[in-house]
């Protein structure tokens, strides 16, 4: 459902910005807690040469509002990154799931993805890729 969530998020750049999407097939479980899970993926985006990141972004934080508030209680806020760049976070109140959209060196946009925690059956052991 995350992956899905992700891709939903894509569609929301305009797509003549959009020259390719990798959508990482795996990703990792980190620990909720000591019975739950929560997967994270990562999906890069790039844009077309010279587009203004920031710029389209913005654009899309009230789309992106729009699109998760079907699915609950999402808070969509903007700050500057680590870098002075511009970033999306778009968090759940209710549960871990969490989309992070940031500019990257070039012409990238990465989305990192958290999933709702859950838990594994008893006989799968939560390393490796998932």
């Amino acid at each position: 459902m995350t992956q899905s969530t992700t891709l939903q998020i894509v569609d929301l750049i305009p797509s003549e910005k959009v020259v390719s999407v990798d959508q990482h097939e795996k990703g990792g479980l980190f620990s909720c807690d000591g019975d739950q899970h929560t997967w994270t993926g990562v999906t890069y985006v790039t844009v077309q040469p010279g587009s203004d990141i920031e710029e389209v972004m913005k654009r899309i934080k009230p789309t992106l509002e729009d699109l998760l508030r079907d699915r609950g209680a999402f808070a969509v806020s903007s700050r500057l990154d680590f870098f002075g760049d511009y970033a999306l976070a778009a968090q759940s109140s209710t549960t871990s799931e969490a989309y992070l959209l940031a500019m990257d060196e070039g012409d990238l946009i990465v989305i990192n993805s958290w999933s709702e925690c859950f838990t594994l059956p008893e006989s799968m052991y939560p390393g490796g890729g998932f």
